[in-house]
């Protein structure tokens, strides 16, 4: 038996959803036959929503999200690497001394 190919990380994140929904659909039986059917009551709801627009998802729209969360990460890093102490141990008190004088 031979698995398929590996494919980009688009593909490989629809595959790995796919496979998640076809092992939640069968843990849960038939209680999950009611969510996002698009009747009016599931164009309304945000949970419906949420899944309808999951089940929609194509490859390329989850490869422009994981670019998108890249680029996050590598903001992040440089914010962070930003504001590292300096290197030669010295940093400013966390409190400030005030001296108060009672009259």
């Amino acid at each position: 038996m031979t698995s398929p190919p590996v494919g980009s990380a688009a593909e490989e994140a629809a595959r790995l959803f796919a496979a998640a929904e076809e092992w939640v659909r069968t843990r849960a039986g038939g209680h999950l036959d009611g969510l996002a059917t698009g009747s009016p009551e599931c164009t309304v709801c945000p949970v419906c929503q949420g899944i309808s627009a999951l089940r929609q998802v194509r490859p390329e729209t989850v490869e422009h999200l994981l670019d998108a969360a890249a680029s996050f990460v590598a903001a992040l890093r440089s914010t962070v690497s930003g504001h590292a102490p300096p290197p030669d141990g010295t940093r400013r008190p966390d409190v400030q001394h005030i001296d108060i004088r009672e009259e």
